[in-house]
C-alpha cells in the first residue's frame, strides 16, 4: 500500500532518478512516465528527478550527474526508454547497449537498484546480465523480457517504483510480483529480477 506523507517529522523517502527517452517521432505526442512519478511524489512515497534524453551523450551526462555525491540518496535508477534485448533505444536513431552503460558507470552503482521500464531489455543471456551487475556493482536490476503495453506497464510501474524505494529488502519487488494480486500481470509482461548474486524469474 502506498504511504502518504504525514508531516515534517516523517523522514524523506529515498529518491528515484529517471531518464526518459523519445517515445514518438511526433513531437506533439505527450506520452511520458512523468505523471506516474508525480502521483507517487504527491502520495509521499518517493522523491524524484526526471530528465529527458535523446542521445547517448545526454544519457551519459545525466548518469554522471546522478552518481555524484550530491544525489547519493537517489538510490533507484529508472530507465524509461524503448528497448530491445540488451539495448536501450533513446530515439529512432540512437541506441545504447547494456555493456556500454556498464562501462560508463563501472563500479559506481553500489547499493543502487536499477529498473528498466523498457520492452524486452532483460531478454538477454544470463551471462550478459550477470556481467552488467558485476561491472556496475548495482545490487539488482529489474525489467521486462517481453514487449509491453503502455497502460499495463504504467499500472505495474507505480507499484514497482514504490516497492523499490520503500520495500526495504532487495528482494521485496520479487516477492510482490509473485503475490496473487500481481503475478498474472507480471508474468504477462515478462517481469524479471536479477541480483548480483544470482537470477530470479
Amino acid at each position: 500500500m502506498l504511504q502518504q506523507g504525514r508531516g515534517d517529522d516523517v523522514a524523506k523517502p529515498a529518491g528515484v532518478f529517471c531518464v526518459e527517452g523519445e517515445w514518438h517521432d511526433d513531437l506533439a505526442e505527450r506520452g511520458s512516465v512523468l505523471p506516474t512519478l508525480e502521483l507517487l511524489e504527491r502520495l509521499g512515497a518517493i522523491r524524484f528527478i526526471h530528465r529527458d534524453t535523446a542521445t547517448p551523450q545526454e544519457l551519459r551526462y545525466f548518469l554522471e550527474r546522478w552518481l555524484s555525491r550530491k544525489y547519493v540518496s537517489y538510490e533507484v535508477g529508472f530507465f524509461a526508454l524503448h528497448g530491445a534485448p540488451t539495448q536501450l533505444k533513446l530515439s529512432e536513431s540512437n541506441k545504447v547497449g547494456l555493456a556500454e552503460i556498464a562501462s560508463w558507470v563501472s563500479g559506481r552503482c553500489e547499493g543502487k537498484r536499477l529498473y528498466f521500464g523498457s520492452c524486452s531489455v532483460l531478454r538477454a543471456p544470463e551471462a550478459t546480465l550477470a556481467e552488467f551487475l558485476r561491472e556496475t556493482k548495482a545490487s539488482m536490476i529489474c525489467g521486462f523480457t517481453k514487449d509491453i503495453d503502455w497502460i499495463e506497464s504504467a499500472a505495474i510501474e507505480t507499484v514497482i517504483l514504490n516497492r523499490l524505494v520503500n520495500g526495504g529488502r532487495v528482494n521485496s519487488v520479487e516477492q510482490l510480483m509473485k503475490s496473487a494480486r500481481w503475478a498474472p500481470l507480471a508474468q504477462n509482461l515478462g517481469f524479471k529480477v536479477v541480483y548480483r548474486n544470482g537470477v530470479s524469474r
